[in-house]
Formats: C-alpha cells, sequence, structure tokens
C-alpha cells in the first residue's frame, strides 16, 4: 500500500477518535468541580449543587483555617477545580497568595464578602470577624449569595439549585429557630459565653449573649496575662457556670482561665469541645452545617443552665459517655 495512504488512514481514525470524544457519553466531560477551603461551605453547597457540579472541600475535620498552610496535593486540587470558593475576610490569610494567581485563570469566589459590609463585625473598629457562619441566619444569606454567582456560571444548573436550595435554607432557618427558643430558656444573668477563641461574635448578637473569648479573632493570637486575670474576676463575679473550648483550637488558655477563677472560688466547668472553625467528622451529623450548629446551641444552652435535649434538635447529636458535660 502506498505510504499516502497510510496518512490518511491515520488522520481519518484521528478524526474518529476526536469526533466520539466529543459526542460520546463515555467521553462526555466531567461534572464541574468546585473547590471549598472550608466544611461550613462545601458541606451546604454540595447538597445545593446536587447532581449538576461536584463539590470538594480542602479543610477536614479539627483543622485550623487561620494556621493552615497548602500542601503540594491542595495546590494540585486547587489547579485542576473550575471554580475556588474561600470564605474570604481573611479566614484563610496563608492561601492569599495562591488565590490571587489561581484568579486569573479561573473564578475565586469569596463568599463571606458577598454580605453588605453593614452585616460584618469589626470588633476593633477595622479587622473583620470573618466567623459569619456561627449566625444561621446570615450563613443562608451568603450560601444563596453563592449559589447566585455560581448558577451565573453554569445557566443549566439554575433549575436544580433553586430547589435544593430552597430546601437547604429552611433546615437552615429551622436550627436558627431552634436557637432563638433555646437560649431563651437561659437565665439572665447567666448568658455570657466565654470560648477559647473569638469565633462566636456573631452566634452572641444572633442570640443575644454576651460573648468574650481568651484569645482574638485569629488563633495565632496569644491570650495576654491581664487580659486572662480580666476574664477571671468577671466568671468569679458573674458566677459564669462554664468556659468552653473548641476542636480546633488548643485549650491550655482556657485551662488557665478555669484554674484562675476556681482558685477565686468560682464554680466553674469546662464547657463540652464547641465546633468553631471546623466541622465534626464526615459522615455524622456533626459533619453537617445544621448539626455543627445543632451540637453549639444544645452544648452551649445546657452548660449555661439553660434546657435543650441532649440529642439537639432533631435528635441526631451523639451523646457524650456517662460522666462528661
Amino acid at each position: 500500500m502506498h505510504p499516502g495512504i497510510f496518512t490518511v488512514l491515520r488522520l481519518a481514525r484521528l478524526f474518529l477518535i476526536g469526533f466520539f470524544a466529543a459526542t460520546s457519553p463515555v467521553f462526555a466531560a466531567e461534572r464541574p468541580v468546585i473547590l471549598t477551603t472550608i466544611a461550613q461551605i462545601g458541606e451546604p453547597l454540595g447538597r445545593i449543587f446536587s447532581g449538576c457540579a461536584r463539590v470538594e472541600t480542602l479543610l477536614g475535620t479539627g483543622i485550623d483555617p487561620h494556621l493552615y498552610r497548602l500542601n503540594r496535593t491542595d495546590v494540585a486540587k486547587a489547579l485542576e477545580a473550575d471554580v475556588i470558593v474561600a470564605n474570604g475576610l481573611n479566614l484563610e490569610a496563608q492561601m492569599q497568595s495562591l488565590f490571587e494567581r489561581l484568579s486569573a485563570t479561573r473564578p475565586v469566589i469569596f463568599a463571606a464578602e458577598l454580605l453588605s459590609e453593614i452585616h460584618i463585625i469589626r470588633p476593633d473598629g477595622r479587622s473583620a470577624d470573618p466567623h459569619i457562619w456561627m449566625d444561621p441566619n446570615l450563613w443562608g444569606a451568603v450560601l444563596g449569595k453563592t449559589s447566585d454567582e455560581l448558577v451565573k456560571i453554569w445557566p443549566r444548573c439554575k433549575p436544580t439549585v433553586a430547589n435544593n436550595k430552597a430546601i437547604v435554607i429552611a433546615e437552615i432557618e429551622a436550627v436558627n429557630q431552634y436557637g432563638k427558643s433555646r437560649v431563651a430558656s437561659i437565665p439572665e444573668q447567666a448568658r455570657i459565653l466565654i470560648t477559647a477563641h473569638d469565633a462566636f461574635g456573631y452566634f452572641g448578637r444572633r442570640y443575644d449573649l454576651t460573648v468574650l473569648s481568651v484569645q482574638g479573632l485569629s488563633t495565632e493570637s496569644e491570650a495576654g496575662i491581664a487580659h486572662i486575670r480580666d476574664l477571671v474576676s468577671i466568671i468569679a463575679d458573674r458566677k459564669v457556670g462554664a468556659v468552653f473550648v473548641e476542636t480546633s483550637a488548643p485549650e491550655r488558655s482556657v485551662d488557665a482561665v478555669i484554674e484562675g477563677a476556681r482558685a477565686l472560688g468560682a464554680a466553674v466547668e469546662k464547657g463540652s469541645p464547641l465546633f468553631s472553625d471546623a466541622m465534626g467528622s464526615s459522615n455524622t451529623y456533626e459533619g453537617t452545617y445544621v448539626g455543627m450548629i445543632d451540637h453549639n446551641i444544645t452544648t452551649i444552652v445546657r452548660g449555661l443552665g439553660g434546657e435543650a435535649p441532649m440529642t439537639g434538635m432533631q435528635k441526631r447529636l451523639a451523646v457524650p459517655p456517662r460522666g462528661e458535660s
């Protein structure tokens, strides 16, 4: 056979492979990938975009986004994603340079920054508190706005997303209403929430609790001796019943506060761990956004002398072993 015939046949074969790769379901492109930084975004967004996009999350259980540094695997995931969704407001400070580089080649959405400035807490008048997910009402709005931005990229997702979003937002509003009713059962003089770091400002504003913390907005900050003395005095004077640790923050500063308060005769306990910068383990109720908030509400209310079922709003919370609070 003439050599030119082989060339023609090879070209025809390549054409047919390309044609079937573009048209056959076997070779169809996978669903677009949305890479989120924290599970508080990823878990509910995964449900909202179920069937339309694949949602992956970088940071897992117990990982602190304030301090986390990306590894090679994380960077590879980011490079493969179609869209990046971060919280923003300087939560993921160590990842900011990567986001800036990636924004030249794909959309990078900072979900919390989609809110109007009027909703943002700035404790010192300058630095924004990034922990907006602690207010379910506001977080529902953040997820709604983020979904709308993503639908602009993939309009075909609009019908599916609209239906799923309504279901997810309704569940979030249900846990918000649970929070209002349960926090109202805490005796008024006991409505002081003291935690490891300043992650509960939005929670306190939503449910009318005074919120104090051992550390500042970031877990990078250190608690000063004078600040710890002030907290010890408040606990003793106001008869605060519990100081709460967090699953993603060190306990040593909380222990120091509790020991100091007890030295002054305060009957204060170490409250059960709260979820702040990270949610519970995947494949558990506490590993869902609603489950995380249900856990926090139930734990705080019970720790401060209010009334809440041990198993939470949906009777799905893990019950602590006997002898633990």
